[in-house]
């Protein structure tokens, strides 16, 4: 395909297949320097009634189009986003913070969900006996709005529309006001593939999220963000029985047997804690270690996190970033401030930051905190870890499942079979054994308890955008 025009400096909502601006503005800072960055149209109530309408009127159309169609449409904006890949790994160093070989990883990921997407097949069942023949097929749910969150803006948004898109559905994105470019890029260049009102984004505050979930006529919300957020989302979609889907937070443990190879998997352990400044909702926020090898592995985390570079995404030598915004940032201040007063101890202490602008914070662990404390108990989404002792394997496993969160886990031992076994203990959505949480569009991604509802990606995560329909006829 041929690389079209795009502006990265310039961004608009799209509606109704043009872009379209407002006369009220708002925008989101660097947080590597906390400078103001581009200014963005703040949709308004009549953006939303236009989203919503021209998404109703197009979804006559692009449901009716082959399933075949849809792939041909979808493999050819591929084409064109593989233009624009450096593109896009500026555009997320500069509104997440993220160094760039995290941004380039999410940029890159963006191809890995088209492949997933563009070999996925419709299942259809018929059965047949002496009286009647019956066909179970899926057909598209209708409307869609999704309610993407700051930390992967271009992944988690690309995630929700490719699988709508394909299934016949059409969506409205929502960027979040903290990270909206990359959203709205994306959704712009939509435009050049796709009919009018097919893929619509609109942002500029979180109004416009409420306004979406209580429409008539959105069917479906797909929401990734806080468990508290996704509650009340959940409870405002019940007025019209939107179909729900829902990933949220987590707080996810990570057990380690005495057999686990300290030199080799310390690392890796901490790597899990801290990509991306923890931000990141499977990312390891509980550390379990065994008695045996407490202090060992504690001194090799310490002195794995310990070499980590903090700094400006746009720095070569940066692994860890800054906060993505200051909102986060002071939560995180907040979390490691209470850990501090009820007096824990403190195996690598937060580091003085130099001086000047940016939301930075260094990585910090915590030695063996009681399993009650706020710093165990709450998702901290950031680069703090608790890690604690333990001797009995029916405890550890009673610890690691004591929270209201399940969405990831991981087991890290030796024995593969034992930890196998004790990770089907884990109530969590994904299990990870010997490793920390690397997720893959070919799987689905769920939360078990608080941490959501539905899922997404796999082989049979896109059927989340489809209501089932049986056809029985009678011989």
């Amino acid at each position: 395909m041929t690389r079209i025009d795009l502006n990265f400096g310039i961004f608009y909502n799209v509606v109704d297949g043009e872009r379209r601006a407002s006369d009220k503005t708002t925008f989101s800072v660097d947080p590597s320097t906390e400078s103001k960055l581009w200014d963005v149209p703040v949709a308004s109530t009549q953006d939303v009634e236009d989203a919503v309408r021209s998404a109703n009127e197009a979804f006559k159309t692009w449901s009716a189009t082959s399933f075949e169609e849809r792939m041909k449409k979808l493999s050819q904006w591929k084409e064109i986003y593989r233009s624009y890949i450096e593109d896009f790994t500026q555009l997320l160093m500069a509104e997440c913070g993220k160094p760039r070989a995290v941004a380039s990883g999410e940029a890159n990921e963006v191809l890995a969900l088209f492949d997933h997407n563009l070999q996925l097949c419709m299942p259809e069942e018929r059965l047949e006996d002496e009286i009647r023949i019956q066909t179970t097929r899926h057909v598209p749910v209708g409307v869609v709005a999704a309610i993407c969150p700051w930390n992967f803006p271009l992944v988690l948004s690309v995630g929700k529309i490719l699988p709508a898109l394909l299934t016949g559905c059409t969506i409205i994105v929502k960027p979040s006001p903290f990270t909206p470019y990359s959203a709205l890029k994306m959704v712009e260049q939509a435009q050049q593939i796709f009919p009018p009102g097919v893929v619509q984004a609109i942002g500029g505050n979180d109004s416009i999220g409420s306004e979406l979930v209580n429409h008539p006529h959105v069917n479906k919300i797909t929401f990734t963000g806080s468990s508290a957020t996704g509650k009340k989302i959940m409870a405002s979609a019940a007025g019209t029985l939107k179909r729900v889907t829902l990933e949220l937070g987590g707080n996810d443990p990570a057990i380690i047997y005495p057999d686990a190879d300290i030199k080799k998997i310390a690392p890796e352990v901490v790597q899990g804690c801290f990509v991306f400044s923890g931000q990141v909702c499977v990312a390891t926020k509980r550390v379990y270690v065994h008695e045996r090898i407490y202090d060992a592995f504690l001194e090799a985390m310490v002195e794995a996190a310990s070499q980590m570079v903090v700094g400006k995404a746009g720095n070569p030598s940066t692994t860890m970033g800054p906060m993505q915004n200051k909102m986060q940032y002071e939560k995180v201040k907040e979390l490691i401030a209470d850990s501090e007063a009820q007096g824990y101890k403190f195996a690598l202490p937060p580091q003085p930051m130099a001086s000047g602008n940016g939301f930075y914070l260094s990585p910090s662990i915590v030695d063996n905190p009681p399993p009650k404390s706020r710093i165990v108990l709450e998702e901290q989404f950031g680069p703090i870890v608790p890690v604690l002792k333990w001797t009995d394997e029916a405890d550890v496993i009673a610890w690691a499942n004591g929270t209201n969160s399940g969405l990831g886990a991981s087991v890290w031992s030796a024995d593969v079979a034992r930890a196998e076994r004790v990770g089907r203990l884990m109530q969590a959505g994904s299990v990870f054994v010997n490793s920390w949480a690397k997720t893959t569009p070919r799987a689905m991604l769920s939360g078990h308890k608080e941490s959501g509802l539905g899922g997404e990606w796999g082989s049979t995560g896109f059927l989340e955008y489809c209501n089932t329909q049986v056809v029985h006829i009678f011989k």
